[in-house]
């Protein structure tokens, strides 16, 4: 009999049956409750609607209810509503709609005034009487605060247990649980190395990118158990970057478990909807911090490392993070803070080179289009790489000797993984070998599978023996005892190494870092210089200072031709036009130079054209020559000129020097040329205003 309250215009319209399931684990394993559910469908058939009236929304299913929003079959059941097609909505317990009391009093308050009927496994509620809108209520407010119950007695239970650090939601790469709750490291060793040398590569690679990256390159994988699986089915995967980050940030390969990482915070929507998003937390506010928990890959003080790395790597984080070194080849991009505001300065460049600009206290002050400052990086960054060639000089021979030992042991690590792959490749094609051949010839379908799964395995066999073969065929990267003579002599000698050709930028740029916490930059007006204090890791401060570069354009007439008539010493008209042009200096009515132009010109001012017998009689040399005359770079030709040992003659700044080469007799000049070449960390006579390294 049908219950008085149905009406013949709700059964004109459309019952719907809602099923849902709060989490894709209860849709997997809980089946008899999804089927409880759709005989809903069965309990709307008995109250009158007939099946084309009946329609079962199962579309949610593995979506909490904690809110409304991600469940598109919920949504399309309030616009139904809204639109007059809904006569009944039913579900074993309405609780499946909505968990959030607001979200239920809004679906109460919807089918209340559109006469929509509601109905779980026991009774049949009409929102417009006022005794059923008050049982829906009260219902309403039991659901949440049931969820909140819940909630909070599994959290309690889960911190109880990880007070004790036995609470394991997923174990990494290379640690099992077997007998719980003690973890320990994979017994395979294969297992063990291949987590060992990701953990150890990390050191040598400026950020976790770069070490994906190398990783990839060597077609590296990363051996990993399936949750849920036995700890004996390991799987060889290439990692994602996601994966190599984690791994070398974990705290558990440091013997430590932690607990409290990362939190869930609930943030609401312009449209009141609830979003949840995961957010890391700060160490110091980790719920549970325990040392020596279980065996170690690396040590406290090595992840401590990795997580600082990794925190200066994270440029997004922020104006005053380090950031990991970029494509350019700036050496001191991210390295610079601005003496003024604090600010990281930015690098820009262009064919004249790299220059760095700070925006940060415009940006403290409200003032657009200003900034701190801004200064040409070239030359500075030329007096950078000379102060650390300096000091990693008495290291060299010792750093190529070191190299040599890493580069044999890489050959070998390298070796073993890939018999480690070849063996577990062996193990799963004898594994499927030996099933193929027990099953009964009779399972003919059987057979065809496992015959299939024995071939996969036979050809990632194939595979493992074909690179084990083909690494073994290349020339191997040990070097030969030739080859060690050449590596001693190139780290006896730093400058030709850096200047190598095969010495990439982020090499060097990966050294600068090492060396070097930070570099406060500041610019003082009164001299018109770049003033760079460097923060060595050591503790250790140095100040640099290069006068600054004005900005290009035209010179006064008397400078102008002062320039151009000391020029003419040592060089030819179309090499002085290159050498003005190169700098920004114009003509008088703000063109380039050319050889013409600057032939003209020396005609008008009287100025005599360039010979090289007269430069040859008075020994004027320009920089890179004396530096071959000396037998020493031009860098430290620039060093002795700035230090006051050489004298030299500068038109202007960024022309060239002009060197007189009765200067090269001088003792203080031949006793400072001795000390260079002689790789000495302290060549120069001390400067007061200089602060010491070493």
């Amino acid at each position: 009999m049908t219950p008085t309250i149905i009406k013949p215009q709700h059964l004109e319209r459309i019952a719907y049956v809602y099923l849902r399931q709060s989490s894709p684990g209860q849709v997997r394993r809980n089946h008899e409750g999804r089927q409880r559910q759709q005989a809903m469908a069965e309990r709307v058939a008995a109250l009158g609607w007939v099946a084309s009236k009946i329609v079962v929304l199962d579309g949610d299913s593995g979506q909490s209810g904690s809110s409304q929003h991600g469940r598109g079959d919920f949504q399309t059941l309030l616009t139904e509503i809204v639109t007059g097609n809904v006569g009944l909505i039913a579900a074993r317990e309405l609780s499946r709609l909505v968990r959030d009391n607001q979200d239920w009093c809004r679906v109460v308050r919807l089918c209340r005034f559109e006469n929509v009927l509601l109905a779980d496994e026991h009774r049949l509620y009409d929102p417009a009487d006022a005794q059923d809108r008050m049982v829906l209520g009260i219902q309403g407010a039991f659901n949440e605060f049931e969820l909140s119950m819940i909630i909070d007695r599994m959290q309690q239970s889960l911190s109880q247990k990880a007070e004790r650090g036995e609470q394991w939601d997923a174990l990494p790469a290379g640690y099992v649980c077997r007998h719980a709750p003690l973890l320990e490291k994979h017994p395979d060793e294969s297992v063990q190395r291949a987590v060992q040398k990701v953990l150890d590569d990390f050191p040598r690679f400026p950020s976790a990118q770069r070490l994906y990256l190398h990783l990839r390159e060597e077609a590296f994988q990363l051996p990993v158990v399936p949750h849920g699986s036995d700890w004996r089915d390991v799987q060889w995967i290439a990692p994602s970057y996601r994966q190599v980050l984690e791994l070398v940030r974990n705290p558990i390969y440091a013997g430590i478990y932690a607990r409290g990482r990362y939190k869930t915070v609930t943030m609401l929507d312009a449209e009141g909807h609830k979003h949840t998003k995961i957010c890391r937390v700060p160490r110091e506010q980790w719920d549970v911090f325990l040392e020596n928990h279980h065996p170690a890959y690396i040590t406290l003080q090595q992840w401590e490392r990795n997580v600082e790395k990794i925190a200066a790597n994270a440029s997004a984080r922020g104006a005053f993070a380090k950031g990991a070194a970029g494509r350019g080849e700036s050496l001191m991009a991210g390295l610079l803070r601005c003496g003024r505001c604090g600010h990281r300065l930015h690098a820009s460049y262009s064919s004249r080179g790299v220059r760095y600009v700070c925006r940060g206290g415009s940006r403290q002050r409200n003032f657009k289009n200003t900034t701190c400052l801004a200064f040409a990086g070239t030359g500075l960054e030329a007096l950078l790489a000379e102060e650390i060639l300096e000091v990693v000089s008495p290291a060299g021979a010792a750093a190529a000797e070191r190299a040599t030992q890493r580069l044999s042991q890489d050959h070998q690590q390298r070796r073993q993984l890939l018999i480690d792959r070849l063996q577990a490749a062996r193990d799963v094609e004898r594994r499927a070998a030996r099933e193929y051949k027990e099953t009964d010839a009779t399972y003919t379908a059987v057979r065809q599978a496992l015959g299939a799964e024995w071939e996969t395995a036979l050809a990632w066999v194939a595979g493992a023996e074909s690179q084990l073969s083909e690494f073994d065929r290349r020339q191997p990267v040990v070097p030969t005892s030739s080859q060690r003579v050449q590596l001693a002599h190139l780290g006896e000698d730093v400058r030709r190494a850096w200047n190598h050709p095969q010495a990439t930028g982020n090499m060097k740029k990966q050294l600068v870092r090492t060396l070097i916490e930070e570099i406060v930059v500041d610019i003082d007006e009164e001299r018109d210089e770049v003033s760079l204090l460097l923060h060595w890791s050591g503790g250790h401060h140095t100040m640099l200072r290069e006068t600054r570069r004005r900005p290009r354009g035209k010179l006064p007439a008397d400078k102008l031709k002062s320039v151009i008539d000391t020029l003419r010493k040592v060089m030819p008209d179309d090499s002085i036009a290159a050498a003005l042009n190169r700098e920004g200096i114009r003509t008088g009515v703000g063109g380039t130079w050319t050889r013409q132009r600057v032939e003209r010109y020396r005609e008008r001012a009287g100025i005599a054209a360039f010979s090289s017998d007269l430069k040859a009689s008075s020994g004027w040399l320009i920089q890179a020559e004396a530096a071959t005359r000396l037998g020493i770079s031009p860098m430290s030709v620039h060093r002795l000129v700035k230090h006051r040992i050489l004298s030299a003659e500068q038109p202007h700044p960024g022309l060239p020097m002009i060197i007189s080469a009765s200067e090269f007799d001088r003792e203080e000049v031949q006793s400072a040329v001795l000390r260079l070449k002689s790789g000495q960390s302290r060549p120069l006579p001390d400067d007061p205003r200089q602060l010491k390294l070493f």
